[in-house]
């Protein structure tokens, strides 16, 4: 088991950093075989690993190993992206991906003894998602690192670097305290605030005589790019196994790291309903309050959104008020002052740090691709998943879907519910299928407006009105009656949009999202795929609770939608079959099938010939693909259309683009 590795020599194009001062040799490197590598590492030395262990060799001045693997310390003591990892016989998963800054394993200068560990292939099943979506390919790059002829060069594989700034506050932030630790972390988009607040939160598991903490606490209130959950959600998570990879490689929390509560704004920005997001955000926090002991003493991180203007200030000024951190770290040293001297002055009685921004020089995935590729993720774990989560690499539209009644006797669901923006009865079947949803438990039925009043009487005083929005769902209202109602055609059962209610967190959570697969309408019958677990659901159905599904401005999962596409095209690319004389998607982000050379009456008939066979080509992959309606010859085209342009996002303008 070992890496095509190539020396620095052999690249003469361009020059690139350093990423090891490990070397291997006989003495130091060892194939154990059956996946496992031997490596030691002297006081001092550093190993930026990215692995996934190919070919029988391993050679050269630099190890740079691209992919995924398990780590154990057999002798000694290293550190992991903050985690100082002990000598025992666990293994860690670390997914070292090309989309993000690489970890890196080092051997103390302090240590005075060398360090043993030994890495073993981590067969997981995501690199199969690669077939599904370019925006998976080359993160477990297996070909040589150091060769002029590829695209992905060893300057663009990122280090993880700790600012010494950083390093001095983690340092501090990790010491013994005598009250309970509230850290709050924000700052603008792309400052690093999830990287500090996944260091912070390694090194704070990090067992040590001094350091016996019972897990940390993580409240993700970013709804784009959160850590343990698809996006659209806010989730309260509490960890006790160290976090070695990107948020697409652990989009749920399970094994040692158990999600307590989460609820979905049905949106990936505050902007869309600030009230309920602070609604969501404040209960998440009581939830936090209300843990039992030993849970209850961990410390509590808080991640926020990148949002620092406007509304986006405001609810960073509201949380601090309503929270009160013990600390506020802000991600930027550059301001902009407006917002700093306002949030300084808003966390006068809390201790507010600021730090430099993370350096970052190159990057391969959008903050809306990486967005894309949690949600994949999500949807392709196989259910059951209990320690290591796995991944499976069918296409969505060849995984059986949940068959939910949604009328009837002992319907599956109450209804659907849309925030934001209401679609008419008419048009409700078309807008929620082939798009997200929200899966809401009820936990009462006080979580709907005109139950509200009632039960708030008889809680009385048990909720922290201190941490409730009030405003939000005890304003007086109207609620018009029927508060359900069903569309003609489909009869299915969604929420008077003339109400416009939102879901009260207090009385509600969310289990998970569901792509809508189909309504079947003779049957009554709507058809969900989800990766919940089978025994979440029957433990909902088993309490008498019901259901509702929530649809909003969740990006749309276009996707999915190319995934048969993709995973054919991937297949006669493989098989090196005729398609692929005409169409390479190797690298595009765009197909064009109009490719051609205006010159002449031959050359326009050539020309129409040519998209004529490439188009038939195209929608044999299309071939009784939902979601995707199918058009031949001109069909829904303008008069004189020949040109014809797929695009691999269907839904690009939907999927929110950062």
């Amino acid at each position: 088991m070992a890496a095509n590795i190539v020396s620095q020599e052999t690249q003469v194009r361009r020059p690139f950093a350093a990423l090891s001062s490990y070397k291997p040799n006989k003495n130091n490197l060892k194939d154990l075989g059956s996946g496992t590598l031997y490596l030691k590492l002297e006081p001092g030395e550093v190993s930026y690993l990215v692995v996934l262990l190919y070919s029988p060799c391993l050679h050269g001045k630099r190890l740079v190993i691209l992919g995924q693997y398990e780590i154990s310390v057999r002798k000694g003591q290293v550190t992991l992206m903050g985690s100082t990892l002990q000598q025992s016989s666990t293994f860690y998963r670390v997914f070292a991906a090309s989309s993000h800054s690489l970890p890196v394993i080092r051997c103390l200068s302090t240590e005075v003894n060398s360090a043993e560990v030994l890495l073993r292939v981590c067969s997981s099943g995501i690199n199969l998602l690669e077939k599904l979506s370019p925006l998976f390919g080359r993160l477990w790059q297996d070909q040589q690192l150091f060769s002029s002829n590829l695209d992905l060069q060893p300057n663009y594989l990122q280090p993880l670097v700790s600012p010494p700034e950083w390093n001095l506050l983690l340092s501090k932030l990790s010491e013994p305290a005598q009250k309970q630790r509230v850290i709050m972390v924000c700052g603008p988009k792309s400052s690093g605030k999830s990287t500090f607040t996944k260091l912070l939160g390694n090194r704070l598991l990090s067992v040590t005589p001094e350091n016996t903490v019972p897990g940390v606490g993580i409240l993700d209130l970013d709804p784009g790019q959160p850590e343990y959950s698809p996006p659209g959600q806010l989730a309260l998570v509490h960890i006790q196994s160290p976090n070695f990879g990107p948020p697409f490689s652990h989009p749920v929390a399970v094994g040692r790291n158990k999600t307590v509560r989460s609820h979905s704004i049905a949106a990936v920005s505050p902007s869309s309903d600030p009230s309920l997001y602070m609604s969501c955000a404040l209960d998440l926090f009581s939830q936090y309050r209300k843990m039992g002991s030993p849970t209850r003493d961990c410390p509590l991180l808080i991640n926020t959104p990148g949002w620092v203007f406007g509304t986006g200030l405001e609810i960073l000024v509201d949380l601090i008020a309503r929270i009160k951190p013990s600390e506020v770290v802000y991600m930027s040293q550059d301001g902009p002052p407006e917002v700093v001297e306002t949030l300084r002055e808003s966390a006068k009685s809390t201790v507010f740090l600021t730090l430099p921004s993370q350096v970052s020089e190159y990057t391969t995935r959008t903050a809306a691709h990486l967005r894309t590729m949690q949600a994949m993720s999500y949807f392709h774990l196989v259910p059951g998943s209990k320690d290591d989560l796995l991944w499976n690499g069918q296409s969505l539209t060849s995984t059986p879907p949940w068959q939910v009644r949604y009328s009837g006797d002992n319907p599956g669901i109450i209804g659907i519910i849309c925030y934001g923006e209401q679609p008419p009865p008419e048009l409700l079947a078309d807008t929620i299928n082939g798009s997200l949803v929200a899966i809401v438990v009820i936990d009462d039925m006080a979580a709907f407006p005109e139950h509200q009043g009632e039960r708030e009487e008889e809680l009385g005083n048990d909720f922290d009105a201190g941490l409730r929005v009030l405003e939000h769902f005890q304003e007086s209202r109207l609620i018009e009656e029927p508060r359900i109602l069903q569309t003609t055609l489909e009869n299915i059962p969604y929420f008077n949009p003339a109400n416009s209610i939102t879901l009260d967190p207090q009385h509600s959570h969310t289990i998970g999202l569901a792509l809508v697969r189909g309504i079947d309408v003779a049957r009554q019958r709507i058809h969900l795929l989800c990766p919940i677990f089978p025994g979440v659901l029957d433990e909902v159905d088993g309490s008498g609770k019901k259901i509702v599904l929530v649809s909003g401005k969740l990006d749309t999962p276009g996707w999915a939608y190319t995934e048969e596409m993709n995973m054919k095209i991937a297949e006669e690319k493989a098989a090196k079959t005729e398609i692929y004389d005409v169409i390479d998607t190797k690298n595009d982000d765009e197909l064009d099938l109009s490719e051609v050379n205006v010159g002449g009456e031959d050359a326009e008939i050539k020309a129409d010939e040519i998209d004529s066979q490439r188009q038939s080509l195209f929608m044999g992959l299309f071939h009784d693909v939902p979601w995707v309606e199918r058009l031949d010859g001109s069909k829904g085209r303008g008069v004189f259309s020949r040109v014809w342009r797929v695009r691999r996002d269907l839904g690009r303008e939907g999927d929110g683009g950062d």
